[in-house]
């Protein structure tokens, strides 16, 4: 048997809508029994969830960039050194132009690098 027997119909425009429907979830409490409580009179609070931070988009980019380049270089120097055993003086002089430009880029992306975190730079 019912305890309330009194059907209510509400009209919400869209976003009261979706407040009713965020705020009761973030309680845990079905749509009705927030609506209850309201008219109770509980003061109800929706407690605060703490997002963890997330890494921006650009500094995922300049991360993957970073990466990506010290690759290119390490790759360059194993090409440059064969290079050299092979005799080709001339082209190994030309990898070794481009890897040091490389590896300014790469010191100046540091520079733009976020601290990653607090362990890193103990000591």
């Amino acid at each position: 048997m019912r305890i309330r027997n009194n059907k209510v119909n509400v009209f919400l425009s869209d976003d009261e809508k979706f407040i009713l429907k965020r705020d009761s979830s973030k309680l845990k409490l079905s749509q009705s029994e927030y609506i209850r409580n309201l008219i109770i009179g509980y003061e109800i609070k929706i407690p605060e969830v703490k997002e963890e931070q997330k890494p921006k988009k650009d500094e995922y980019v300049i991360e993957n960039i970073f990466k990506v380049l010290e690759e290119n270089i390490e790759c360059l120097i194993k090409v440059k050194n064969k290079f050299h055993y092979l005799g080709y003086f001339e082209d190994e002089r030309a990898i070794g132009t481009k890897i040091e430009y490389l590896k300014l880029q790469n010191s100046t992306l540091k520079k733009y690098m976020p601290i990653e975190n607090d362990k890193d730079n103990v000591n």
